[in-house]
């Protein structure tokens, strides 16, 4: 089976590719990198709730509205806070990149583990996403001073969103791969029926009843005529 958790569309996760590496960059040239990061996740956020609701709406015919609505609402709420108040986060933005980090590698290691059975040759992305987990314990543990934290979470969010693109192509690749299977499958059941049935059929003996008007023989009925 194909896991695609995080990977339903290919704008999603390159998006989220496209914003770890954005935000990495920023971790790394910028001296109030953490500030500036805490509005940049929280446009990120409005965007997202915004985008969820158009997506929404538009399938509001297979009932998507309600649920795409509070998510759209409770992204968009979160944005505006750390928007207008960035201070109160900026000062675990690192150990929040790290938990990020964590979670995001470990997704991408089950997605990817996913796709060996399709595509083979599966141990580089597995490795890849691991060091992002990795990468992840390391901000959690806080080993160094705050710049030198900020930086190695830059290097580590651009990591992450370089992987995030490799990934996201691997996984196209493995869908193409999928359906092609499912196609030919489906398109084999058919015919693995129709063999069962003919098989089933078999030769059976029968007897012909002759005509009684060439065989002269005339029931009860028509002897006493």
């Amino acid at each position: 089976m194909l896991i695609s958790f995080g990977y339903k569309t290919k704008f999603s996760s390159i998006l989220r590719a496209l914003s770890a590496i954005a935000i990495g960059l920023v971790m790394l040239l910028r001296t109030d990198a953490s500030v500036v990061v805490v509005k940049i996740i929280a446009a990120l956020l409005i965007v997202a709730g915004i985008v969820s609701f158009i997506h929404g709406y538009s399938k509001r015919n297979e009932g998507a509205l309600p649920l795409m609505s509070v998510n759209a609402g409770v992204d968009i709420l979160l944005g505006l806070v750390l928007f207008f108040w960035p201070g109160a986060v900026a000062g675990f933005i690192v150990a929040a990149i790290g938990v990020v980090l964590i979670l995001f590698g470990i997704m991408q290691f089950v997605v990817m583990s996913g796709t060996i059975s399709l595509l083979g040759a599966g141990l580089i992305p597995l490795l890849l996403s691991g060091l992002a987990v990795i990468g992840g314990i390391t901000l959690l543990a806080n080993p160094w001073e705050n710049t030198v934290m900020s930086r190695v979470a830059g290097i580590l969010l651009i990591y992450y969103g370089v992987t995030e693109l490799l990934s996201t192509r691997r996984m196209v690749k493995a869908k193409e791969a999928y359906d092609i299977q499912f196609a030919e499958k489906k398109e084999a059941a058919p015919a693995a029926g129709q063999e069962t049935v003919l098989a089933e059929v078999k030769d059976v003996e029968y007897e012909k009843v002759e005509d009684p008007e060439e065989t002269g023989f005339w029931t009860s009925d028509h002897t006493g005529e």
